[in-house]
């Protein structure tokens, strides 16, 4: 259960270019051009109309939209039916719901050790 008592929100037909930092609760159904960096204990939501463009680090990300890039979270990733996601996927527990897309590498570790933000290192096993 999510608890959403402080949502950031970033609506259907917004755009942004840049890079994103938030900790709670994200939930965004526009298109994103940048890296998104999310605090320990917070949950990012990608609607079905969401578009990033950008590497992902999080704690846990629920995909229901279109990511374009690597993913590094800590807790958890769910990629439903409706969710696409090219690029690599590192975390400690991931969900793909049938019909979902995938086309990248997953490295799935007990704690995901997620390097720095600002990291441009390609994914490899610790």
């Amino acid at each position: 259960m999510i608890n959403e008592t402080a949502v950031t929100l970033i609506s259907e037909g917004t755009s942004l270019q840049g890079n994103l930092r938030f900790n709670d609760v994200s939930r965004v159904h526009g298109r994103l051009k940048g890296d998104i960096v999310a605090e320990d204990g917070s949950t990012l939501i990608l609607g079905e109309t969401a578009v990033v463009e950008g590497k992902i680090h999080a704690d846990t990300l629920v995909i229901d939209g279109y990511v374009n890039g690597d993913i590094f979270a800590k807790s958890k990733v769910v990629l439903s039916r409706t969710g696409r996601v090219i690029g690599n996927i590192r975390t400690s527990s991931l969900q793909i719901e049938f019909g979902a897309y995938f086309d990248g590498k997953c490295i799935a570790e007990s704690a995901a050790k997620t390097p720095p933000a600002t990291s441009d290192r390609p994914l490899k096993p610790a």
